[in-house]
């Protein structure tokens, strides 16, 4: 059985191409969710194609998402008790040749790896290996990625480099890029661009590092205000909105329009029709660079090379880079992007290779896996 372990909108957008994959070939598998971020992420699930839960291990901090580190420790907490409580029943139901998959930095992967240790099944991490090179920035991720990286016995890394960051560990399997990849491709068939004549750009900025340091917030805010020469969408999720919101307010700024987060395949619209991006995700630097939109990420740091040299430039969080950005993004864009190999392909062929992915009677093994 696979088991796959999540809680952020983010991760389920990236596991839903590979969870397609195996349904599509009728391997049966589970997902159990900590719901990290709760009513976004409850959503999503059925948006993206995906079956109910079968296992909800913490419902956020209590029933709202995340939005401080106390709320962290304590949503932590609850998803160690449920573990501890559960545990003995859990292996006996799960059946010989189980696979515990968790993806990427949150805090859900670090704890699914816990449970999966637990659960004495092997652990596959996918997007292992991406460092920033300082445990600093990102914070926690980075933090969050080496542990996995240490206690995870499959490793899917997007990337050569990633590959080199894991050297000496077994198991350690090129897939030719993340799993966002075939994430936008999987929804960019499937949407039309917005029309052309009402021109863009698309801010969004929400991690942690980011919306904690009010001062680069005002900094940033003012920056894009006064050199887009477009107007700003700017999409804010739960944690975000209110310093976003209160710091417009407050500095009087006239070139933005707030947005709810989006359906994914309306996302994927308005990024394909956007005449730039500014964002401090990953996720969005991982599908922006598929799609080849000019891409600003505004960190200090990034773990992912995803764009770099061609369609993305890292700000950080030097204000002059935003402004060269903003008077020199078309130079970015990119017409030709190679679609390349699919990494959720490369995951499942390995997970069948591997008999970790047992189709039922009737499922076909997908090409290349044999």
């Amino acid at each position: 059985m696979i088991v796959f372990i999540y809680g952020t909108t983010a991760e389920a957008i990236k596991i839903a191409p590979v969870a397609r994959r195996l349904e599509a070939a009728g391997v049966p598998y589970q997902h159990w969710i900590t719901q990290q971020h709760t009513d976004a992420l409850r959503k999503a699930i059925p948006e993206l194609g995906l079956t109910p839960p079968d296992r909800v291990i913490a419902n956020g901090w209590r029933g709202k998402p995340l939005k401080s580190p106390l709320q962290m420790v304590g949503w932590a907490f609850d998803v160690v008790v449920w573990a501890a409580r559960n545990m003995r029943s859990l292996r006996r139901e799960l059946p010989q040749g189980s696979v515990v998959v968790v993806h990427g930095d949150t805090m859900t992967t670090v704890l699914g790896t816990f449970i999966g240790r637990r659960l004495r099944v092997p652990v596959a991490h996918v997007e292992a290996g991406l460092r920033s090179g300082n445990w600093r920035h990102p914070f926690p991720e980075e933090l969050d990625r080496r542990i996995v990286g240490r206690f995870a016995d499959i490793h899917y890394v997007p990337s050569q480099e990633a590959a080199d960051n894991l050297a000496g560990r077994p198991n350690v399997v090129v897939t030719q890029g993340n799993t966002a990849k075939d994430a936008v491709r999987d929804a960019a068939a499937a949407v039309d661009e917005l029309p052309a004549d009402d021109p863009f750009g698309l801010v969004l900025l929400h991690r942690y590092e980011f919306i904690s340091n009010p001062a680069l917030v005002r900094e940033t805010l003012q920056t894009l205000d006064a050199g887009t020469p477009i107007p700003l969408r700017l999409i804010v999720d739960q944690y975000s909105r209110g310093a976003i919101e209160q710091t417009i307010d407050e500095l009087g700024l006239t070139n933005f329009s707030i947005m709810t987060k989006l359906e994914h395949g309306q996302f994927v619209a308005l990024m394909k029709s956007a005449r730039f991006i500014v964002t401090d995700s990953g996720g969005i630097q991982q599908e922006s660079a598929a799609l080849g939109v000019p891409t600003l990420i505004h960190r200090v740091v990034t773990e992912g090379r995803e764009g770099f040299g061609a369609s993305a430039v890292l700000s950080g969080w030097d204000q002059d880079v935003v402004r060269e950005f903003l008077t020199s993004y078309e130079t970015y864009r990119r017409n030709d992007v190679d679609a390349g190999d699919s990494p959720s392909d490369i995951i499942v062929a390995d997970l069948f290779e591997r008999g970790l992915a047992v189709p039922v009677a009737g499922g076909a093994v997908p090409e290349g896996a044999e």
